[in-house]
């Protein structure tokens, strides 16, 4: 009778162990899935006009924003102007293909750049890239009110200090 008992016993254990790993083994599936799907989401999707482009269209504070300038042509001179929300020109970038025809360029939105933002989620919104003397396309890309990673505390993006805040 014992004999029967221990039998069944081993029968249930056999049958428990391997759901067990089957389970473990759909769990590292789905797993590596969906690292494999956010892998493919935070690789970059260029955005182009001309010879210039930045590496994505959408940014969170804190974040630099890289730009690769390719085939400039001699007779491409002129300015890029990053203009913020609020329409104002945040950063002018020269540039001249007779002395550089392809260049890379980052930058960071900050508060302390400008005056006329006042704090970090002033950065939040749509800017653009503009070309002058160029007939190329501007480039528009977005702030959103997120931070990156080590950036929660807003270094590098305080408010600008009394007695010079326009707000």
């Amino acid at each position: 009778m014992k004999i029967k008992e221990r039998s069944k016993k081993k029968k249930h254990t056999g049958k428990i162990i391997a759901l067990i790993i089957i389970a473990g083994i759909v769990a590292v599936g789905v797993y590596s899935y969906y690292h494999q799907k956010e892998l493919e989401a935070q690789q970059w999707k260029w955005v182009v006009s001309g010879p210039f482009s930045i590496n994505k269209n959408q940014y969170k504070l804190g974040e630099n924003i890289f730009m690769i300038v390719s085939g400039l042509q001699p007779t491409e001179v002129g300015e890029i102007d990053v203009v913020d929300p609020k329409g104002d020109t945040y950063s002018k970038i020269p540039f001249n293909g007779t002395m550089k025809s392809n260049f890379k360029q980052f930058f960071k939105p900050q508060t302390e750049r400008t005056l006329a933002l006042c704090n970090a989620t002033q950065l939040v919104g749509n800017w653009n890239i503009v070309f002058k003397g160029v007939p190329y396309k501007s480039i528009p890309f977005e702030i959103v009110n997120e931070y990156i990673p080590g950036e929660e505390n807003g270094e590098g993006l305080a408010p600008v200090p009394k007695g010079l805040d326009p707000c």
